[in-house]
């Protein structure tokens, strides 16, 4: 029973200061939803639950046995609650979201978790064509390698149909909600255990673990004072890479990305594969956490030689060194989270004892405080509590308060516009147009401005993709001959494929570049246009009136770089690849096909997930903005029309109110 969640509300003060700057300008949105008309207060309620629906997402990737599950349970504030024990297959991915609205099961209970199994497509790929390490097999043409997938997979399916049955298809595509969670619930759809037989079809443990995909829980917990999405991946380390590719999949979207580390081996070479999606990542983003200290003899004087392994490895495979490096036992919070002490062991006891003397800052806490402390909890949290104040939740606040800004500065034209027929001292020129002409217009030559420019920075994207992939293809086919010209067929050769995705990398960095300036520009233009014709609209009656630009939409990171590829695997695959070539030519041919074939891939999947949504919300953005204005132009020349010129008590209540807001809106952001 958890007793101290109190200690889940320490060092969240960014969040907390985030908090009530959302919940400002809320009341702003609601003040302004109050004093206007039906149109202005529906979009001041689109953007208040705006406001309402955020919630930041920290996904946690890790390495087997480092104690993820374990760290996600304690940030859920519920120890226990996520077996860590996962079947080899299993591939689920659990998000816990926490303080957010949880959907109802329609009998007016509130959904607590819900499990989706894999839809017939997802099954087919797996167990048909191997799954991602099936497609890799089969473009390097590995075809032992394939057969050994194929005589796994039949394994598999065997024992699903011996737990679910014949008809065990049937559940595929479906969900399952329930109005509770808990361990035994958990145990059913995500873990089977070392201890469940495969064939024992009447145990409830595990019983759906082979089909389920993601299990989503909420859970309230107000110490945090703000929502938040924990996102469990299952690792990067099974034996089809579903895992790899469901992990890269939620990471996309992802605020913080918490790598969990064990401190018996914390990073190595041997964990590429968290590597190369740790690459892909801003250094913002990465907080590395360093888990099961307390089963170190002497964490005091250990962790430093820890940490300096860690940057050098990091360093040494061109990542930036300078990420947050956080060391903590997971078992120590989730003693001072329980209150009880005595389940720690008798070592891990002592080397608590022994890290929180070295500690004065420690040592000086009450009891359940220090071990608090000690566990690395507040510092992780506060690392977490930073990012999403300077990062998601930042963003979100300026977009909102410039969109409040922009529609109460509409709402004010659109009133004065109801009491003045003519735009008085006017000195705009729109080109022999009227107000609602020259609107139509922009908006029809924006449209058109920002199609060229998304298909340009798609190509300008797709040309730089290419060349980066001629450019490794060169430099590798050029490294192959002048290995072979100098130790023939029968020396050892390899080309390590990072260089790849550091061309890539760059590649795509670039367009993150031209997108905040390109885009940027094009939507300040807009704003500037837009301006110019509520003057002629309105004229000198409006006063301090500005119309803003539209936040330029965010470039996510290319995690999808991260994903293995055949070139990533040479071991027991690389060394048959080589004994089945003979001559200089063969080689060196067959090698620049294979880079091609998963060069294409990398780029294909980045434009198909990634550029494909970052282009469109550009497109979306820009149309949004436009036709709001053109609607409210529209409405500023029908009041006109039907204006009587007199300021009636209301209007001037309302004009001052509406400079009220303003104020205080641009005070906020100062």
């Amino acid at each position: 029973m958890v007793q101290n969640t109190h200690l889940l509300a320490v060092e969240n003060e960014a969040i907390k200061e985030q908090a009530e700057s959302m919940s400002k300008l809320s009341e702003k949105l609601g003040q302004l939803a109050g004093i206007a008309d039906a149109r202005t207060a529906a979009r001041a309620a689109t953007l208040r639950s705006r406001l309402e629906e955020f919630a930041a997402k920290v996904t946690l990737v890790g390495q087997v046995k480092a104690g993820k599950s374990a760290l996600t349970n304690i940030l859920a504030g519920h120890p226990g609650l996520l077996p860590s024990d996962v079947n080899p297959w299993t591939s689920v991915v659990t998000t816990i979201a926490i303080n957010t609205k949880a959907p109802s099961t329609g009998d007016d209970d509130t959904t607590r978790a819900r499990f989706t199994f894999f839809d017939q497509d997802e099954w087919d790929n797996l167990v048909v064509g191997g799954g991602r390490l099936g497609e890799l097999a089969d473009r390097a043409g590995a075809q032992d390698e394939m057969e050994d997938i194929q005589r796994q997979i039949e394994e598999m399916r065997k024992n699903t149909q011996q737990r679910l049955g014949k008809h065990f298809e049937l559940l595929l595509g479906q969900n399952h909600s329930y109005g509770y969670v808990d361990t035994e619930l958990m145990e059913r759809y995500v873990c089977m255990g070392d201890g469940v037989a495969t064939n024992d079809i009447s145990t409830k443990t595990g019983r759906f673990a082979d089909i389920t995909k993601s299990a989503d829980l909420y859970l309230d917990i107000p110490e945090y004072g703000t929502a938040i999405q924990l996102c469990d991946t299952p690792g990067v380390n099974d034996t089809f890479m579903m895992r790899e590719q469901i992990t890269i999949r939620s990471l996309r979207g992802s605020e913080i990305c918490v790598v969990v580390l064990s401190a018996h081996q914390a990073l190595t070479t041997v964990d590429m594969a968290l590597m190369r999606i740790i690459a892909t990542l801003d250094k913002r983003q990465v907080i590395l956490f360093v888990n099961r200290v307390d089963e170190l003899q002497d964490p005091e004087n250990q962790i430093p030689e820890i940490r300096e392994g860690i940057l050098h490895t990091l360093k040494s495979h061109n990542i930036d060194d300078s990420a947050e490096v956080i060391f903590g036992s997971a078992k120590w919070a989730e003693a001072a989270l329980l209150g009880d002490l005595s389940t720690l062991s008798d070592a891990s006891a002592e080397s608590l004892a022994k890290y929180i003397e070295s500690h004065p800052e420690f040592a000086g806490k009450h009891a359940v405080d220090g071990v608090w402390a000690a566990s690395g909890l507040p510092e992780l949290l506060n690392a977490m509590w930073d990012r999403v104040s300077e990062g998601s939740g930042k963003r979100l606040l300026d977009r909102v308060r410039r969109n409040a800004r922009n529609l109460t500065n509409e709402a004010r034209a659109t009133m004065i516009a109801s009491r003045n027929k003519v735009a008085a001292g006017v000195n705009v020129d729109l080109g022999g147009k009227t107000p609602l002409e020259a609107m139509e217009k922009l908006a029809k030559e924006n449209q058109v401005k920002i199609d060229e420019l998304t298909r340009n920075l798609r190509s300008d994207l797709m040309k730089r993709m290419e060349a980066a992939q001629t450019n490794f293809v060169k430099r590798a086919t050029d490294s192959l001959i002048d290995h072979l010209e100098r130790y023939g067929e029968q020396g050892k050769w390899q080309y390590d494929p990072a260089g790849l995705r550091v061309l890539q990398r760059a590649a795509y960095f670039s367009f993150s570049r031209a997108v905040r300036s390109k885009v940027g520009k094009l939507y300040a233009e807009a704003s500037v246009n837009v301006e110019a014709v509520y003057r002629a609209s309105v004229g000198d009656h409006l006063g301090d009136f500005q119309i803003e630009p539209p936040q330029t939409p965010i470039v996510p990171p290319p995690v999808g770089l991260g994903k293995t590829i055949a070139l990533d695997l040479q071991s027991t695959w690389w060394r048959r690849w080589w004994q089945k070539r003979r001559g200089y030519q063969a080689y060196a041919n067959d090698y620049a096909h294979l880079i091609r074939t998963e060069a294409e891939s990398i780029t294909k999947d980045l434009e198909e997930t990634q550029v494909s949504a970052v282009l469109e919300n550009i497109r979306a953005t820009l149309d949004t903005f436009m036709s709001e204005h053109l609607e409210t132009i529209t409405k500023i020349c029908a009041e006109q029309e039907a204006g009587d010129g007199q300021i009636s008590d209301a209007n001037q209540i309302s004009s001052n109110l509406f400079g009220e807001i303003l104020k205080e809106l641009g005070e906020e952001a100062a």
